[in-house]
């Protein structure tokens, strides 16, 4: 539909259009009338790993599922570029960013850490230790993008030894599932709010792991006294410099134990008639550019 709008020229401008895929979004950069514009954006696509459920209660087995996934590959063949990986699950434009222990694909180093996990290779000498049941990977079935997605990290995941069952609840559901803790890796998107570095807090304090009454943000279950104590001190103080040396360690804590796994920051993308010029658009992709946009007859 908003296809076929911007097509005929019912539309001027359609700012983030999320119902497209991208390859819709490629098909519309060749019409002579449209312009595509793809900016640099924070909002951050994540796979959240649940600490609390064994195999994934084990670092190895997280840092394996880490080096596993090939999402220079995923960026550039499923979101055909309009993306870029992410070290962090906060942007690169916040003034608390480090990237922290950066993961690259490499499933020989996967392999290796799940040999140390207790998981031999099946093809390998020594004790056939194997995984008894598939991890269990949720997402919303209303994602048509995450399906997608979801299909191709599974065969990274077999690849390296480790058997991956898809499930798509419906979104409300998901959401209860995700409290409860009933999951093992979710794929999940935060969108907005991540500017701020007190959103680490939100994620991986133990005081917000979620409980039946409470929906808190600590899907990940992921529990760390350290990191408590690193975050309780971030988050009271008010020096800028001190608070970039204490998110730096937070980052590095986090960024080693994966309680997420962050893939990439989505780009922003406005589609656009040709006449709309001025079309500039932050990272964390608010309307606020629309005010300034000018449009020639």
């Amino acid at each position: 539909a908003l296809q076929a709008d911007l097509r005929a020229g019912r539309v001027d401008i359609a700012p983030m259009p999320t119902s497209l895929s991208p390859d819709a979004v490629k098909q519309l950069e060749q019409d002579p009338n449209l312009q595509v514009n793809a900016f640099t954006g924070s909002n951050v696509v994540l796979l959240t790993l649940n600490t609390s459920s064994a195999p994934l209660d084990n670092v190895k087995v997280r840092q394996a599922i880490a080096y596993a996934i090939d999402r220079d590959s995923l960026i550039k063949k499923l979101l055909l570029g309009y993306g870029k990986i992410a070290p962090s699950i906060i942007p690169e434009e916040s003034w608390a960013y480090t990237p922290g222990h950066t993961y690259s694909y490499d499933p020989a180093m996967a392999k290796k850490l799940l040999d140390e996990a207790g998981f031999k290779d099946p093809d390998g000498d020594g004790p056939k230790l194997r995984f008894d049941k598939p991890v269990v990977y949720k997402l919303s079935g209303s994602s048509i993008a995450g399906r997608q997605y979801a299909g191709v990290i599974q065969n990274y995941l077999k690849e390296v030894g480790v058997p991956v069952e898809i499930q798509t609840p419906e979104q409300n559901t998901l959401f209860d599932e995700l409290r409860r803790g009933n999951f093992q890796i979710a794929y999940t998107q935060w969108v907005g709010g991540n500017q701020d570095p007190i959103f680490y807090k939100d994620l991986f304090a133990t005081s917000e792991i979620p409980s039946q009454t409470r929906p808190s943000r600590n899907r990940s279950r992921y529990s760390n006294k350290e990191l408590d104590a690193l975050l309780d001190e971030a988050v009271n103080t008010f020096d800028r410099q001190k608070g970039l040396e204490l998110y730096t360690k937070i980052q590095e804590i986090v960024s080693r134990d994966v309680p997420v796994y962050p893939l990439w920051y989505q780009s922003n993308i406005v589609i656009a008639k040709k006449s709309v010029g001025n079309i500039k658009v932050n990272a964390s992709g608010d309307w606020g550019f629309v005010k300034d946009l000018t449009v020639t007859h």
